[in-house]
């Protein structure tokens, strides 16, 4: 089963024993390596097949994880190289991912090789370009909201100069998580994979979630009680999911009526096995237009204008965060708005998000 899981991956993939001797090797790793089958590479010492070099084409030092000389690395990770093969050849830069893994209870290495095209290796650019930036704007923006907030306990300001300064400190928090989303936009765009998947109940992510809002917060937000389908067992990146209903319940607490509460419903499919997690809240006044639902999904699109010199707008990227999290864990996000009776003037039930995950114990609950 696992020879045939390998052979069906499109990157190379490698397992190597305790003696970097290749113990499995799918198709795409014999064509990278030896431009053969995998029974060429089988029982071969890596060193013997590759050479790991930087960029620049110089070999890695003697202290990288990956040196032929060094004992299996204990932990994942990843990086940029030049492969010099057994053939002579420097390959163009590949991505590269270790992971160690136990086989018989002896420890092992899968090895994962991409190539980089062109496009790649331009977003990876631009991912290291916007962590540089955020890493540079961090510091400066700490002394400016220090500076804001120390202003903020004179006593003696007037009203007026209260107001601008805790504006001035929204705008503040606000250009900082814009700076996060761009910086973690960037990064799903150049590898969704990265996100740490791995089965988990439900409900208790949604009671932490809960649990970690603001008192404000809690105060309009309702969880419908735990059922045998909120007792689920997922497959997701807790942090992601945290982040997704943050982002989700901001949208809403912002742009909602104060009057009514933020409703969170669970909701199994039996037919795909996925968990539905469907936010409603209301807003006075009608729907907008379908085409206009679907642009808030674009980053830097937004409702109404809310720069009005009393709260500072969001950073404009919410939905679209929300978005690619989602699918980057195999999910589905959907926009719905529609009139309602339930309040006295016109409004809008919206279905702000549904994120749909893996199952993995949905034969035994379903059946």
């Amino acid at each position: 089963m696992l020879q045939v899981a390998f052979d069906a991956a499109v990157e190379a993939m490698l397992i190597v024993d305790e003696n970097h001797d290749v113990h499995w090797a799918n198709q795409s790793s014999a064509a990278l390596l030896v431009d053969g089958v995998p029974i060429q590479v089988m029982n071969r010492n890596l060193a013997g097949l590759i050479s790991f070099c930087t960029e620049d084409g110089q070999p890695i030092g003697a202290d990288h994880p990956l040196h032929p000389q060094r004992d299996l690395p204990s932990q994942m990770g990843e990086g940029r190289f030049v492969l010099h093969l057994s053939s002579g050849v420097f390959t163009p830069v590949q991505q590269v991912r270790w992971q160690p893994v136990q086989m018989l209870h002896v420890p092992h290495l899968l090895l994962s090789i991409r190539d980089l095209s062109p496009e790649q290796q331009a977003l990876q650019q631009q991912q290291r370009f916007m962590v540089d930036l955020t890493h540079e704007l961090r510091t400066p923006l700490a002394i400016v909201s220090g500076s804001l907030l120390r202003l903020q306990r004179d006593k003696g300001l007037s009203s007026r100069m209260a107001a601008q300064l805790t504006m001035a400190c929204e705008e503040v928090n606000r250009i900082h998580r814009l700076l996060e989303h761009l910086s973690l936009m960037t990064r799903l765009e150049v590898d969704s994979a990265w996100l740490g998947l791995r089965d988990q109940p439900l409900f208790p992510l949604l009671q932490q979630w809960k649990n970690q809002c603001s008192d404000a917060s809690q105060k309009h937000l309702v969880i419908d009680p735990p059922t045998g389908e909120s007792l689920s067992i997922v497959r997701v990146d807790a942090n992601a999911l945290l982040l997704v209903l943050d982002q989700l319940l901001d949208n809403a607490l912002r742009h909602g009526s104060d009057s009514h509460p933020v409703k969170l419903q669970v909701t199994r499919s039996i037919a795909d096995n996925h968990c539905r997690l469907e936010l409603s809240s209301y807003a006075d006044g009608p729907p907008v237009e379908p085409q206009d639902l679907q642009n808030w999904l674009m980053p830097f699109s937004r409702g109404l204008a809310q720069r009005d010199g009393s709260e500072a707008e969001g950073p404009g990227l919410g939905l679209a965060l929300v978005s690619q999290l989602v699918e980057a864990w195999g999910g589905e996000l959907h926009l719905n708005q529609q009139l309602t009776d339930t309040l006295e003037s016109k409004g809008s039930v919206v279905t702000m998000t549904r994120v749909s995950v893996s199952v993995p114990l949905s034969l035994e609950q379903t059946n």
